[in-house]
């Protein structure tokens, strides 16, 4: 099964409340999404646990291939290995993702802009509209 996958995190406040959204998609259609707060934290926490439970919703919907979308480019290039991550509480984060991405046949990681992903986007407004 080839899917695409949207994340996108965000924080009010940076640290502040955190959280997530992503949606699974096959052949077009919405097979699954996941949108909740997470905690306290800074915007690269809560994107790097956006692809991390985007990734394991991939993985639970048994997806061979795979297609990541997210409008972080620092995460985007972070995790295809153009970046480095170099902040010691973001490196635990990048190896749970990292392995993750081993659960596939075939990862491809795109950066798209974020009116591109104004879905996830919104998915995480509404939580944190919800908390506060």
């Amino acid at each position: 099964m080839s899917c695409i996958l949207f994340f996108d995190g965000g924080c009010r406040g940076n640290p502040g409340l955190m959280a997530i959204g992503a949606v699974l998609l096959d052949d077009g259609k919405k097979v699954s999404e996941i949108s909740k707060n997470i905690g306290i934290g800074t915007n690269n926490i809560a994107e790097w646990k956006a692809l991390i439970e985007g990734l394991k919703l991939a993985h639970a919907h048994e997806c061979k291939e795979l297609e990541v979308r997210g409008d972080s480019q620092l995460i985007i290039r972070q995790i295809s290995g153009r970046y480095k991550v170099k902040s010691d509480n973001l490196i635990p984060l990048f190896n749970e993702a990292r392995k993750l991405c081993g659960t596939f046949k075939k990862i491809d990681f795109k950066w798209i802009k974020r009116d591109e992903n104004s879905y996830t986007d919104s998915m995480v407004n509404k939580s944190l509209d919800n908390e506060l």
